[in-house]
């Protein structure tokens, strides 16, 4: 008869509930816990939660900062983002990326939140229509200076007082006020378009995804030539508009937040 596992054991798997419930307690807290926070929480010796938060640590789950508080670490943040995948890019709608794709003749994308972060979900490119080369699955940055993201922006106020400003281009909006007056035009179309503020001689145009609350919580958007955004703007728009509708209703009735 095969041994049983530590895991296996009643002792293993309290242990296992335990590490969880230190995730969780870091987890709960906005600015980070202590070990004596996380011993309190879970009703054990201070010499536990340290061996507990240890484990954690160690598989870069948790951080520890300066202040000597522990804080999520970039493993949630893979965790997060797989979840974002799952629960945004279902077969249904990347089948709904898939067509917007054919009607725009150019690359869709998808994007969301992950832990208060932009992350880009899906995309839907070919070999006739490649994606942006600097844009992948997994983390967005310069939120900004892309369609996608600043629509993410306006929907996220915390997101805007962390977030860099670099130029990226002569178009970029770097400065505080105008980038506030974009984000309330955007609120007010529902609706964000950059031409040339990302990569010069491109253009990209996005509309929010959102949930049964109706609070905005991914976005899908094209990119294709600034020239050949002139002379389509309005049929561009009618595709990101109606799939993001369309991927709206076809969510699954999980709330995914900021």
């Amino acid at each position: 008869m095969a041994k049983k596992s530590r895991i296996d054991s009643p002792t293993g798997t309290q242990s296992v509930e335990r590490v969880l419930g230190a995730l969780e307690a870091v987890a709960r807290a906005a600015n980070g816990v202590e070990i004596a926070d996380v011993a309190e929480r879970l009703r054990v010796s201070s010499a536990t939660a340290y061996r507990l938060v240890g484990v954690l640590q160690r598989q870069g789950y948790v951080v520890r900062g300066p202040d000597h508080r522990y804080r999520l670490g970039k493993t949630v943040g893979l965790l997060g983002l797989a979840l974002q995948r799952q629960v945004l890019a279902t077969p249904p709608i990347r089948r709904l990326l898939d067509a917007a794709r054919a009607a725009a003749h150019a690359p869709v994308y998808l994007t969301g939140f992950v832990d208060g972060d932009v992350v880009v979900a899906h995309i839907s490119d070919s070999v006739e229509h490649p994606r942006i080369s600097q844009l992948h699955v997994g983390f967005a940055e310069a939120n900004h200076a892309t369609a996608f993201g600043k629509l993410m922006l306006a929907a996220s106020p915390a997101l805007v007082e962390r977030s860099d400003r670099p130029a990226l281009t002569r178009s970029s909006i770097t400065g505080s006020e105008p980038l506030r007056e974009e984000l309330a035009r955007i609120r007010r179309d529902q609706l964000s378009v950059e031409v040339e503020e990302y990569m010069p001689r491109l253009a990209c145009i996005a509309a929010p995804v959102r949930s049964e609350r109706g609070s905005t919580i991914g976005a899908v958007s094209v990119s294709v030539s600034a020239d050949d955004f002139a002379s389509r703007a309005d049929e561009l728009e009618r595709v990101v508009r109606r799939t993001a509708l369309q991927v709206s209703s076809a969510l699954p009735l999980v709330e995914v937040s900021a």
